[in-house]
């Protein structure tokens, strides 16, 4: 199924959510119709078979916050007979009328002035005056009420000034929500309430094969763990929450947010001085992270000299840069306590300049450094993260776009779900080898040129359109060579996450004597991050002409 086939509405359109919100439940049921049971299915086309208007309600709910609602507080123009529409929507089993209700959850949805009177109500022993606070009349009510089994809105409060709704499709909009974005923190609202004909989206084919969701056990598996999530920060018991963890499944990209969910929990084990619950969710975590946080704790109580054992085992095993810097900081620190010796890689040397500038009233340092530099010889351009990332997205374009199981769900993804996800390169070996052979061979400043003009404006993670002008990329192409080129798209894919940050500020270029120079420019008390550090390093590996460019202000200025 090619999943760029859903059309989006305009704005101009009242009804506009409704029609992106339809698309949504369309493109399940039609991808997913395996996966959803026989209740959910009629559910839904029970929905896409009520009028527009009632159908338009129920999105509205959706949207909104919370399963309960006052019925006073759903007044849409588009929904003339709300009453009506209410009517209809029970009568599917889509919303229920009449509710159980916990004393917490009836006093969540009463303003101030009513908790007050539902209190003096239940309590008329302890009757609250016209001015308390809608905080000390619900905790009156839950310091009596709080135990009691949920009652219906009317059998707490006969006389009520307003009626509550309760959704009982929330889990199955949960689950779509899950299947169309492989996510749970994108909203419906941030869908359905975007114009999103405003963007143009790379068209993906989804074939069965990269499916994302092949089983349902897999989205069950997906909503559990977010379930466990939710439980840990309302503040339930850690060690409860470990006794519900799933078991594994065979399914990469699941059970990465597995392990990723695994030392999320152990994090918060640890801040809670949860030693032990901590090391056994980072054990069984194999996130990037979790070995370092292992490490760190067991600095605490295991003898220096085995923390050195497992740090050097783990720096031998671990390429991700950042992990390296800590791991590198762990050893130093065991081998002094331990008394071993230890020698740390030698810092590199950083080349270094100096210039004096009038401070600029308005401008930004960089833009002061490149009205200083430039001359009829050369060209400066503010670069920062935008230049390499984007050459990179062009020669491997194809790569970010393959049908890659768990990358893609529906047709407005500016970039692949597992962009940065530590398998995204072994996930597309071929294509990424494919554009590392074009560097080899030469085609590659053909490729990317065409590319730039083939795919301006299409929403990319990896690009800012803005600053990829014709002139900087051909000037680019011409000057750098692909040996750098490569240098810098191997470094990147090392740990795309974090490397799509600081690479140095300004590009010069100079065509006459067909030289380029990377800048990092530092003002007064400004210093190098361990992301700029990293690149530097990297950069200088491979003989890239790098610097870091210090600017003093004149004292003209003081």
């Amino acid at each position: 199924m090619n999943i760029a086939v859903i059309a989006t509405a305009s704005l101009d359109d009242p009804l506009y959510y409704l029609r992106n919100a339809r698309q949504v439940i369309t493109l399940c049921l039609n991808q997913y119709a395996d996966l959803l049971l026989s209740d959910e299915i009629q559910q839904l086309e029970d929905l896409l078979a009520l009028e527009e208007p009632t159908q338009a309600l129920l999105i509205r709910m959706v949207m909104r916050k919370g399963s309960l609602f006052r019925q006073d507080n759903l007044n849409y123009s588009e929904v003339p007979e709300r009453d009506a529409a209410i009517r209809q929507l029970v009568a599917t089993g889509l919303v229920d009328d009449k509710p159980a209700l916990s004393i917490q959850a009836l006093g969540d949805v009463c303003r101030r002035e009513e908790c007050r009177l539902l209190a003096n109500q239940l309590l008329p022993e302890h009757t609250l005056a016209a001015s308390c606070r809608k905080s000390d009349a619900l905790g009156r009510l839950l310091e009596h009420f709080a135990d009691e089994a949920p009652k219906r809105l009317r059998d707490w409060w006969p006389d009520a000034p307003f009626d509550v709704l309760e959704i009982r499709c929330t889990t199955l909009f949960d689950r779509l929500r899950l299947m169309f974005f492989g996510n749970l923190y994108q909203s419906w609202s941030e869908f359905v309430l975007t114009e999103l004909g405003l963007q143009r989206f790379e068209p993906v084919s989804l074939t069965p094969a990269s499916r994302p969701f092949q089983r349902r056990a897999e989205v069950d598996l997906y909503l559990a763990l977010q379930q466990l999530r939710d439980r840990v920060a309302l503040g339930e018991s850690i060690e409860e929450v470990c006794q519900a963890l799933p078991a594994p499944i065979e399914c990469d990209w699941i059970n990465y947010r597995r392990q990723k969910v695994l030392f999320q929990i152990g994090r918060e084990a640890e801040r809670q001085q949860q030693i032990e619950q901590a090391l056994n969710l980072y054990r069984q975590s194999q996130h990037r992270e979790a070995q370092l946080r292992t490490l760190r704790l067991l600095e605490k109580r295991e003898p220096a000299e085995h923390v050195f054992t497992l740090a050097t085992k783990a720096y031998e095993q671990i390429s991700q840069p950042e992990i390296r810097i800590g791991l590198q900081r762990i050893l130093k620190r065991s081998a002094r306590k331990a008394g071993l010796d230890y020698l740390a890689p030698k810092p590199f040397e950083v080349p270094l300049d100096t210039l004096t500038l009038v401070k600029p009233a308005f401008h930004r340092v960089e833009s002061a450094v490149i009205e200083a530099l430039s001359d009829t010889d050369t060209r400066l351009f503010h670069v920062e993260n935008h230049l390499f990332t984007g050459l990179f997205a062009l020669l491997f374009w194809p790569a970010l776009y393959a049908p890659v199981r768990g990358a893609f769900f529906n047709p407005f993804q500016p970039g692949p779900a597992d962009l940065f996800r530590p398998g995204f390169a072994d996930a597309r070996t071929m294509w990424i080898e494919a554009g590392f052979d074009q560097l080899r061979t030469g085609r590659y400043q053909a490729t990317i040129l065409e590319r730039l003009e083939q795919k301006r404006g299409i929403s990319c993670s990896l690009i800012y359109w803005p600053s990829l002008t014709f002139e900087l990329v051909k000037s680019a192409l011409d000057i750098i060579p692909a040996a750098h080129l490569e240098a810098v798209f191997r470094h990147l894919l090392l740990d795309l996450r974090h490397h799509r940050r600081g690479l140095p500020d300004l590009i010069a270029l100079n065509h006459n004597a067909a030289r380029y120079r990377l800048i990092e420019v530092k003002g007064p008390g400004d210093r190098l991050q361990d992301s700029q550090r990293l690149w530097m390093q990297a950069m200088l590996a491979h003989s890239m002409p790098v610097s870091v460019l210090h600017v003093r202000w004149s004292e003209a200025n003081s």
